[in-house]
């Protein structure tokens, strides 16, 4: 019934090239889950399927596309127009512009394929990342909230109209530095040599006709180590039936995703390592009794390795670097942040008086302070102000700086002494807590420094 209720559904609304598949595969599926209600017996254990790679790998039957046989019959130039006239033929962009969120049942592996990559590409605010086959460009508008500088890029112009409109309609929030659009031709990407951080390519990859050339171009716009991150299906990819469906009827070219080949090609490009992520793309659900016997090393472990193992065989997450250049950590992340505090002020002063201290300040972690012209990242001295039992008034109610002028980067192991003076507050009975912040990042006290606070009074 379920079935059929949702072949009702998509024939209610505007077909797209989306939904069309979906409906050729609902038919498909009805029988496979049928057989499935019959054969399997009843469990307390589920898995929640992602409509994604890793997840159900459905075999295509009858005459299928031999891909390399397709590819002959290709030009970068042809799979360029194709992208241009899927999206130009888009009259109504509310769906694309709501991505990832505009369908429930892809929402989680696009979710869950982002976040994985977020998490491997090893991000810092300020950043420039090269969002490449951007689409609708839903990707690059949260890396530009993160702090990132988005480099929206794609083949088509008018799905970088789409992607404009989205920044539009969907401003980002706070001051975060502005996107770029940029067209590419299928084979230069216009940037210069060592110019960006970063690369995602979410789905992108295996449309490509010319990977080894794209992969050249990666390696030359990064900078020395950077990262290029990519989320792709696997290498029977070709043979599935969505895949065949699509190059049937679309002329989009589904070529699978070989990973000997494309680690072979990006070393010659230039690319020093590569990491594949093992990840779960389902959800595993257990009873309160499997869930405590996993914790313990019981047999849902096995279970869930097993299960992992074989939907990973369609999926592919991997991670390419130039160069094994690791850039130190600084205090545009929480990572490495400690530091030692020592503050000699004055317990009484004067209503209308300047407050004045006596502060040293040492890095005693592993990441280097950006100085107050930093902006984001930029650690500073502070306090906060509180009443006299304790009960916070002002969070962050005075800051100084750490070195004069535009300031400069503090090492790990480095002291400075400041004398500062500060506005005291009104009348009466307050606690101070002395605390450095990175700017947009952390108050220091939030991650392990027990802030120094001292009695104030204020006649």
């Amino acid at each position: 019934m379920h079935v059929i209720e949702r072949l009702w559904r998509l024939a209610r609304q505007p077909i797209s090239r989306r939904r069309l598949f979906q409906g050729a595969a609902a038919l498909l599926g009805a029988g496979v889950v049928a057989k499935w209600l019959v054969d399997e017996p009843a469990s307390e254990s589920a898995l929640v399927d992602m409509k994604s790679h890793g997840g159900n790998w459905t075999p295509a039957s009858g005459t299928l596309i031999d891909v390399s046989e397709f590819k002959k019959t290709m030009t970068v130039e042809s799979l360029n127009d194709s992208a241009e006239e899927y999206f130009a033929s888009i009259k109504n962009w509310d769906s694309l512009l709501a991505k990832p969120l505009s369908q429930v049942e892809d929402a989680p592996a696009l979710l869950s394929n982002f976040a994985q990559v977020l998490n491997g590409l090893q991000l810092l605010p300020g950043m420039s990342v090269l969002d490449f086959g951007a689409g609708s460009g839903w990707a690059s508008r949260w890396l530009t909230q993160l702090g990132m500088e988005a480099i929206a890029l794609d083949v088509s112009r008018t799905a970088l109209k789409i992607g404009q409109a989205l920044y539009q309609r969907q401003p980002v929030i706070g001051k975060q530095p502005p996107p770029r659009f940029l067209h590419f031709d299928g084979r230069r990407i216009e940037l210069p040599d060592a110019s960006v951080d970063r690369i995602l390519c979410l789905d992108t990859f295996h449309h490509l006709l010319n990977p080894d050339e794209v992969l050249r171009e990666m390696s030359r716009i990064l900078k020395p180590g950077g990262i290029a991150g990519f989320s792709e299906p696997g290498p029977r990819h070709s043979s599935s039936f969505q895949s065949q469906f699509e190059m049937r009827n679309f002329k989009v070219l589904e070529d699978d995703v070989d990973m000997g080949r494309i680690w072979s090609s990006a070393r010659q490009a230039g690319f020093t390592r590569l990491r594949l992520a093992v990840f779960a793309p389902h959800t595993f659900l257990l009873s309160l009794s499997e869930f405590e016997e996993y914790l313990k090393g019981g047999s849902a472990n096995a279970q869930f390795a097993e299960v992992t193992r074989a939907r990973m065989a369609d999926a592919r997450l991997f991670f390419l670097q130039k160069g094994l250049l690791a850039a130190a950590p600084d205090s545009r992340a929480r990572t490495g942040l400690a530091a030692k505090l020592e503050v000699r002020v004055a317990a009484v002063v004067k209503e209308g008086t300047p407050l004045s201290a006596q502060v040293v300040v040492t890095n005693s972690g592993r990441a280097t302070w950006l100085p107050h012209s930093a902006g984001r990242g930029a650690v500073l001295l502070g306090c906060h102000l509180l009443d006299a039992s304790g009960r916070t008034l002002t969070q962050g109610y005075f800051r100084h700086a750490l070195t004069p002028g535009d300031g400069r980067p503090i090492a790990p192991g480095e002291t400075v002494t400041l004398d500062i003076r500060m506005p005291s507050p009104g009348k009466g009975s307050y606690l101070l807590d002395w605390d450095l912040v990175a700017e947009s990042v952390a108050w220091f006290s939030s991650i392990g420094l027990a802030p120094v606070r001292v009695k104030l009074e204020v006649n």
